[in-house]
């Protein structure tokens, strides 16, 4: 089964990334409201494969914007995955943390066995409480450490269609992912209820050109 790790921002924040070449590990001022007024020194990421029970109608990740990574992060980078909020005030204290599903510590023989932490998706995905929202609060992967585009970005899929934002950012995103040879896709909303399965067509939208 292809899994994929995805990192949702928004689409202000794609310009800086692409410039960059890199996911930072410090959020940008704007962002702190999301992390509690808490600084903190990690990149939010989630798990997202195919067949996830109940994801019908569901939203796939956060914000406007969906950076794909390859899974092989797992295998090469420190990271622990916790419950929505379950985050350590620093990426350090993660693996340590009573709320921590499962963890590595980078530089791994093998890729780490995710079945307890999909376990804990299919346990959120079963239990309706949140609605829509179900999946985006199930859990979260942490990193502590810049996430190099060149080494580990799939693509960037932005929502809706391109006449929808501001062309001058657009343009200016089409050109640095051009620079970078990053794939960019562009993804109508509307798609996420076409089969009732949206995270199944996020994937798609992955794998297709």
């Amino acid at each position: 089964m292809k899994e994929y790790i995805i990192h949702g921002t928004k689409i202000e924040n794609i310009i800086k990334i692409l410039q960059d070449g890199y996911i930072d590990n410090k959020p940008k001022k704007r962002d702190i409201i999301v992390l509690q007024n808490k600084p903190s020194n990690q990149i939010f990421t989630q798990l997202v494969y195919k067949n996830i029970t109940n994801q019908s109608n569901q939203t796939p990740h956060w914000w406007n914007c969906a950076i794909i990574l390859d899974k092989q992060i797992l295998k090469d980078y420190p990271f622990y995955a916790t419950y929505i909020g379950g985050f350590s005030d620093k990426f350090e204290n993660g693996k340590t943390s009573e709320n921590t599903i499962i963890h590595g510590d980078g530089n791994l023989p093998k890729m780490p066995d995710l079945t307890k932490l999909k376990n804990v998706i299919t346990k959120r995905m079963k239990n309706n409480a949140l609605g829509n929202l179900n999946f985006m609060h199930s859990h979260e992967i942490l990193f502590g450490q810049q996430i190099p585009l060149d080494k580990y970005c799939i693509k960037i899929i932005l929502i809706g269609k391109k006449n929808q934002y501001d062309h001058k950012i657009i343009d200016k995103i089409i050109e640095l992912a051009k620079e970078k040879n990053i794939s960019l896709k562009f993804r109508d909303y509307k798609l996420r209820g076409k089969n009732e399965k949206p995270i199944d067509n996020l994937i798609y939208s992955i794998e297709s050109n």
